[in-house]
Order: C-alpha cells, then structure tokens, then sequence
C-alpha cells in the first residue's frame, strides 16, 4: 500500500500544488509560526480529530486530507514559514507514515527550524529503509552529523554513498573536504583519485588542484587543473583556476592563452565567468585592439553590466568608432542619469566630432560636486574660445562669441576657485592668439600668485612676454627659474632660443641650447632650437640633421615643421621643401602664422631654380 500511496500523492499533490500555490499564498502571506489548525481554518485542537477520523475512513479519507495539508506545508515553505511548515508536515506524515518523500520533506524543515535531533532520527531511518542507496537522504544525513559535530557518522555516511552509490561526486568532494581540514592531504587525494577513476569526471584533479594551491605548492596544483582541462577542454573552473595562477605569477600573456584557448573550443565562446577574465587582464594589459571583440561578445551576454557597457565605449571611441560609442554611453546613462563620468564622456565624444553645441551641455550637466567639474569648465571655455577664435577672425571683434566665452569664463572663476588659472589661461590664450599680447600677460599676472600657478604658467608667460618685445622681463622671469634649477631643459632651451631669435649672444645661446639637449635628447622643441641655431650660423648640413630629429619627435608643430622646410629651401631641395612648408600651412592655426607660411612659399617660387636640385 505504501508505493501505491506514495505515487498518488507525490503525483496529485504536486501537480495541485503548483495550480492551487497563488491562491493560497494569499490566504496565507500575513500568518507566521501559525498554528496547523489556524492554516485549516479549524478551531483550537480539532486538527488532531480530524486526522484521527481519516485514518479511521480509510485510504480516501487519509490521501484527502494528507493532500490539502501538504499543498498548506509547501505554501508555507515557499513564504519562509518553515515553523508552520513542520508542523503541518508532522501531521502528514502521521497520515502517511511509510512515504519516504514526505518524511525526507519534513527532516528538512526540521533542519531549517534547527530540530537537527529529530531530523536525525528520521534521516537514520529512511536512509536505511533505502538500503544506503539514495544519495540525497545520504548527503543530508552527513550534513546532519557534521552540524552536530559527529564527524565519524558523517564519514561513514559519505562512505556508504560512495561504496553503493554511482553517482559519486558530492560524497567525495564533502569527505575530501573534511580530510582536509583535519590536514590528512593523503587520504584527500586517494579519495579523489579513487572517485576519478570511478566517475572519469575533471572534478577530481580540479578539487586536488584545489587543495595543493591552498597548501602553498602552487606548481603541484597546477599540473592537477592542468589534468582537469585536458579531461574536459569545457570545464571553466579548471580554466580559471590555472589563469589565475598565471595571473598571480604575473605571467599575463600565459593566462590570455589559458582563456583564448578554453574559449576557442567548441560551445565554450559564451562562458561568462573565462570571457570577464580575459576581458579584464587583456584591460590591464591595455590590449585594446585585441580586447574589443571579447568585451563585444561579453557585453551581449551580460547586458546588465553597467561597468562593461562603460570601458566597452572607451574601446569604440578610441578605435574612433564614436556613434556606437555615444549609443552605448547613452544606454548607460539611461539607467543612472546622475553618473558625472557617463555625462564627461559624452561630452568628450561630442568635442571630438565638433558637435560643440551637445558637448557644451552635456558638460554643464556635471554638478559642481563631482571631481571632473574643474576639467569640464575648462573643456567649454576652451570651445567657446575657439568658437570666439573663428568670429575675430571674421572681423567681429567682442562679437556674440566673444561675449558667451568672457561670461561663462568670469563666472566659472567666481564659482570654482580651483580652476581659476586654468580658466585665465583660456583667456590669455585667446588673447595671444588674436595678437592682444598686453591683454594676455595682464591675464596671466592676475593669477601669478594662486595656488595653481606652476613652473610651466610662469614659461607661458614669458612666451608671450617675449611676443610683446618685454624680452628683458621674459628672459628675467625664465633666470628666476633657472637659479631654482640650474637643470632644467627648458629654461636653458628658453633662454638659448630668446638670444638666438634676435642674434644676441650667440655663443651663450649655443652654451644654453646645448647643455638642454644633453639634459633632454628626445625633447623635439629642444632640437628644433639646435637645429635653428646652425641654420643661423649658416651651418646647413648640420642643421638639417637636427631638424629631422625634431620632426620626427614632433611632427604636427607649425613651427618645427617650417623650420625643416625653410633649411630645406637654402639647400636648394626645393621640392621638399615645398613639402614640408605645405604641410606648416596646413598646421598654422592662427592668421599670423599661415601668413609668414604662404610668404615663404611665395618668396620660394620666385628663387627657384629650373629643376630642383638634392641635397
């Protein structure tokens, strides 16, 4: 009679439960700890009659009622209300005393109201009824034992699963794991050497790769996940498990291999856990080229990954795919509106495509809280200059653009201290650059004694000093710097190219010039001031020689550019200079600078001889 009970009510239970659960959760969802016969809607003890007078009906009677109060223990299980739960489940299983499925449900909420004592006792019974063949009685009774610290009874539990049982694995791996923990390592590895050879599954030598890692012998475990890979190219634990020791070693080209590998086989190209690995070292590594398709396929599977949505933008905008970059960027700000780097990013996307108007926006939106405020206010003022830039040029002289850059830069000031002379310098910067040279040392003397005004302000100041004709002020301003550091490169390089401009103290210009190549070999402004230097001492072999190494050290420089294609020109290779004189045009930003380009080219066309000659 027991099977054929049990199959009815396993089966009509259920399925019943599943069809009846929402109705009964909401009859049910405000009690907790309820008493079994409140669940029925019966007064005080008459739940024990009840169950009384089915037993006396007969097997109709008792599967009735032993269904309706299993369908109000799982509904109460379900809400968490494990105490109700156990107690509706003693009754059932009075009804029902020979099923083994229900009194395997009632040992478990026994175990989650803490009854481990009582869970015991009837685990103990059913398992044997089993005949020590059902392994999810076994591994719940092991468990038992060990929470009431009987580790000899939960060993010889774990033992009689693996002795009876084909499916091997969780018993093996909780009975390795206790031999661990009492540091008997050898009997550890011949249970999962024993299980491996039994079941032929990579969790063994993965689990014993586990156990030599946590010991320290690293190199030992890694020959084991090494095993646990070759057994199974699919199993992704074992996979990151030797990345990371790689990636602990510091061998990162070792542990991209380990993941591109376990990814190029088959039905592995998705593993979310190996793909956020590679994708992250191959971050650090700034692989960005090689990372793109992995954070691509990564982000496809994991579309909630804010983070990765992010970095994944950065890819595009640097690859200079910047609209599905500002898709992306968009996608993320939707979900967090406030986000200041999200809304940074736009804005630097939307500059780059010289879409100033959206750049401007989006980066007012960054409240004045957020660290990237400072560099956002610079970011406008310095599009609204060069949209003030464009409009002198026109002739509009404090023209509307004018007026929105002086606005927005006078008040950014007031509002942020910290970029103050960063703000100032936007303005002296467009000052020099519209030949207002006077306006822009004032502009950088308001700020000469802020916090923020550094070595680097003070030369910006002497350079226009110097473009004003205060060459006296300049070159003290540069000495001053220069007794402070009697090796800085750039102060020799100042001074030396300030004497030589106007061919005074030639000798000391080499003397300055030189000491700052030495000090600064690859600097290309330094040699440019060398390579000057000869052409001006009509040293021409000499001076090419140097303005190609400037050239090649700074290549999008008006100044260095010209330069090579005026030594080029008193050479007599007029072709290349034609070239390279070109090509300072097309770098001249500002009117003053095209102009002496184009008389140079001008002056070019009339001396040139017949056929160009090589140098």
């Amino acid at each position: 009679m027991r099977l054929i009970q049990s199959s009815f009510i396993l089966i009509s239970l259920l399925v019943a439960s599943c069809a009846q659960l929402e109705k009964h959760h909401s009859i049910f969802h405000s009690k907790k700890a309820a008493d079994p016969a409140e669940e029925l809607g019966i007064k005080g003890d008459n739940i024990k009659e009840m169950v009384s007078k089915a037993k006396g009906q007969g097997p109709a009677a008792i599967t009735f009622l032993a269904s309706d109060l299993f369908i109000k223990a799982n509904d109460a299980s379900i809400r968490g209300d494990y105490q109700t739960a156990a107690a509706i489940l003693r009754d059932v299983v009075e009804l029902v005393p020979n099923d083994i499925y229900l009194k395997r449900k009632f040992s478990i909420e026994l175990i989650r109201v803490g009854d481990l004592k009582e869970a015991e006792a009837i685990l103990v019974s059913i398992f044997k009824e089993t005949q020590y063949k059902d392994d999810s009685i076994g591994l719940i009774l092991a468990g038992v034992y060990a929470a009431l610290e009987k580790p000899a009874l939960a060993k010889a539990t774990y033992q009689k699963i693996i002795s009876s049982s084909t499916d091997v694995e969780e018993a093996c791996l909780f009975l390795a794991k206790s031999y661990t923990a009492e540091k008997k390592y050898i009997e550890a590895h011949s249970l999962l050497a024993k299980c491996e050879r039994k079941n032929k599954e990579p969790v063994y030598s993965f689990y014993r790769g586990k156990i030599e890692y946590e010991r320290g012998k690293k190199q030992a475990a890694k020959k084991f996940f090494e095993k646990s890979l070759h057994m199974d190219s699919g199993y992704s634990q074992a996979a990151l498990a030797l990345g990371a020791y790689y990636e602990e070693k510091e061998n990162l080209a070792a542990a991209v291999k380990v993941y591109k590998n376990f990814l190029s086989k088959d039905g592995n190209s998705t593993s979310v856990a190996v793909l956020s690995r590679l994708v992250t070292v191959l971050f650090s590594m700034e692989k960005n080229s090689e990372v793109l398709p992995y954070a691509e396929t990564l982000s496809s599977l994991d579309n909630n990954d804010l983070n990765l949505k992010v970095r994944l933008g950065l890819l595009y905008s640097d690859a200079g795919n910047f609209q599905e970059a500002t898709n992306l960027f968009k996608e993320v700000l939707a979900v967090v509106p406030e986000s200041d780097k999200v809304i940074y990013y736009l804005g630097a996307l939307h500059q780059q495509t010289n879409k100033f108007g959206e750049a401007i926006e989006y980066f007012k939106k960054i409240p004045s809280s957020s660290a990237l405020y400072g560099d956002a206010g610079v970011q406008i003022g310095q599009m609204l200059g060069s949209q003030a830039r464009e409009e002198y040029v026109q002739g509009k002289i404090n023209g509307e653009a004018f007026s929105k850059f002086m606005a927005f830069t006078q008040e950014r000031m007031k509002e942020h201290e910290e970029s103050l002379v960063e703000i100032k310098m936007l303005q002296a910067s467009f000052y020099e650059d519209t030949v207002q040279f006077k306006k822009a040392i004032n502009a950088m003397n308001e700020v000469k004694s802020q916090k923020g005004f550094t070595e680097s302000h003070s030369y910006y100041l002497a350079s226009i000093m110097e473009k004003d004709g205060q060459f006296i002020e300049a070159r003290a301003l540069v000495q001053s710097i220069l007794e402070k550091d009697p090796n800085n490169a750039h102060a020799l390089n100042f001074l030396g190219y300030s004497y030589l401009e106007r061919n005074e103290k030639m000798d000391m210009a080499f003397e300055y010039i030189s000491r700052a190549v030495k000090i600064r070999p690859d600097d290309g402004y330094i040699r440019d001031s060398m390579a000057w230097f000869y052409f001006q001492t009509g040293k021409f072999s000499e001076a090419l020689a140097e303005a190609k190494k400037a050239f090649e050290l700074v290549k999008t420089d008006v100044i260095i550019t010209k330069h090579l294609g005026m030594i080029y020109q008193r050479l007599h290779n007029f072709d290349k200079a034609k070239e390279f004189l070109t090509e300072a045009l097309n770098q001249a930003k500002v009117p003053t600078e095209r102009e002496d380009v184009l008389k140079l080219l001008s002056d070019m066309e009339k001396i040139r001889l017949p056929a160009s000659q090589s140098n």
